[in-house]
């Protein structure tokens, strides 16, 4: 159902290993910003003469959605929510209105698969801030799991209030990143004395669509089976808008009593088997690649491809088959040269 961060809302497509990176054929960008946020580090490359400015602004964009979306700060937004009384509004702001608009439509458009409201069922199994030591007990589960839905929510467009219909906690780590890659991505995109760009945070990515150079940006995607290597090269010029995420089973787990345990909640309130495979995301805004790749990765496998095929999502899947790994991409990725 939902993918969740490490120490400071860390979203689980990273921290062990990086799943998206980008490659340099040479170095030829100016600049580099860089820095630490959400448990992760993010960098930036541009062609600028002073960068100073524009470090300072990237550096508040990003703090922001982590004060407003982070379920590891108590005080943020999210947690506001979370500890509200039922049935009672708590404000909030357009942007947390619009990452919750996105992430009900998804919630609903996948049968409750991709659900925000997941977030007592991933504190339960560890995947939230506090430590967990033991594997939560089934009365638990079966209880968050009757409180949990796409309409155990409601909130305001133009007052911009949130309301708990049930006994829930958001959780925003699958879509969150994505979102403030987004808004660092439309702040440089303003910027007239800068024309290309690349945003990278915790492995997910946005790129204009070419290098100062005019050549591609690559991007690879890891082999889950052998991490040190990728698998695979996109092209930023092969697409309209370079957007992508990945979501994989192998990238965060909780062990208890031995036995390995993925960040993806199923429908059963349990995480899904331990499986070393994933799913890339190219999409228009890295928003939705973030909660698409979620949702896909908590799919199984014919119907997650079922599903970005109904709804033309460029997906690549990697799986293990006969230890290897196997290629499979979307209806949709395969129209572009790829």
């Amino acid at each position: 159902m939902i993918k969740n961060y490490l120490p400071i809302f860390l979203l689980i497509s990273f921290v062990f290993i990086i799943s998206i990176s980008f490659i340099h054929e040479e170095e030829i960008v100016a600049k580099n910003i860089s820095g630490s946020v959400m448990g992760t580090t993010y960098n930036i490359n541009l062609q600028i003469d002073n960068p100073e400015n524009i470090e300072s602004s990237i550096g508040n964009i990003f703090g922001n959605v982590n004060e407003e979306m982070s379920t590891y700060i108590e005080d943020s937004m999210i947690s506001r929510v979370n500890k509200s009384v039922i049935g009672e509004w708590t404000p909030v702001n357009k942007d947390f209105i619009e990452v919750l608009a996105y992430a009900t439509t998804l919630c609903i458009k996948t049968d409750g698969v991709y659900d925000v409201t997941i977030g007592k069922i991933v504190d339960s199994w560890g995947f939230g801030p506090e430590e967990v030591k033991e594997k939560p007990k089934k009365n638990d589960l079966r209880y968050f799991q009757d409180q949990i839905g796409c309409n155990s929510i409601e909130f305001d467009h133009e007052r911009f209030l949130v309301k708990k219909l049930k006994d829930i906690a958001l959780d925003f780590s699958s879509i969150a990143k994505g979102f403030a890659i987004d808004k660092a991505f439309l702040y440089l995109k303003n910027e007239e004395k800068i024309k290309s760009f690349m945003v990278e945070l915790g492995g997910e990515i946005r790129t204009t669509s070419l290098k100062p150079d005019r050549k591609a940006w690559k991007v690879g995607v890891i082999n889950p089976l052998n991490p040190s290597v990728f698998i695979h090269i996109f092209y930023s010029d092969n697409h309209e808008s370079f957007a992508m995420a990945t979501s994989g089973d192998y990238m965060n787990i909780r062990i208890f009593n031995d036995e390995k345990y993925s960040h993806t909640i199923d429908s059963n309130a349990l995480p899904r088997e331990f499986k070393k495979k994933s799913v890339s995301v190219i999409s228009t805004n890295t928003m939705k690649a973030d909660a698409l790749a979620t949702a896909l990765n908590a799919m199984e496998l014919n119907q997650a491809i079922i599903f970005a095929d109904k709804n033309n999502i460029k997906a690549l899947f990697v799986t293990e088959e006969d230890n290897e790994a196997k290629l499979i991409f979307s209806k949709e990725l395969q129209k572009v040269k790829i």
